[in-house]
């Protein structure tokens, strides 16, 4: 048996990320499965896990239509799915892989990422939803209840916002 969990990513994992992702399952009895979701179109409303409430990255970072937030240093040095897409799922799954010799599954949306949030849990199995977000999106997942609704939409027994750390 094993421990199945999807990891939402807006952009490429940091050795920050895969790191806190994997100390959440340290202890997991189960071998880990880790099942990587990345948007190909992670600013813009049918994509990334901004989607999931309804809005675009604009509406949900409380930015005028068309404009992109500035990024910080860190953010230069990831990928950006949108300009990136290989090396995204490259050095994300290898992170993540490298911290405890798990399995780490990739799967790609071009689409909707609600729904591919949905097919990813239930052929699965996944108990767990972990996303990895930018901190302004983190805070406005948790501001809005995000969390509580995402867990009845997706009929999965925990949700995990993490903010992206260095």
């Amino acid at each position: 048996m094993t421990y199945d969990v999807v990891v939402l990513i807006e952009r490429e994992m940091s050795e920050g990320d895969a790191r806190r992702v994997a100390a959440l399952h340290a202890r997991q009895e189960e071998p880990v499965n880790y099942h990587l979701l990345v948007s190909s179109h992670p600013t813009e409303g049918i994509g990334g896990p901004l989607a999931l409430l309804g809005s675009s990255f604009a509406d949900v970072a409380g930015l005028a239509p068309g404009t992109v937030p500035a990024r910080t240093a860190t953010a230069t040095a990831l990928a950006d799915p949108q300009f990136d897409l290989a090396s995204v799922i490259e050095h994300s799954s290898r992170r993540l892989r490298g911290l405890n010799d798990c399995r780490v599954n990739v799967s790609i949306t071009h689409g909707e990422i609600l729904l591919a949030l949905k097919t990813l849990v239930r052929s699965t199995n996944s108990q767990e939803v972990v996303v990895v977000a930018w901190p302004e999106t983190a805070a406005r997942f948790l501001c809005s209840n995000w969390p509580a609704n995402a867990r009845r939409q997706l009929n999965i027994p925990r949700i995990r916002v993490l903010e992206h750390a260095d």
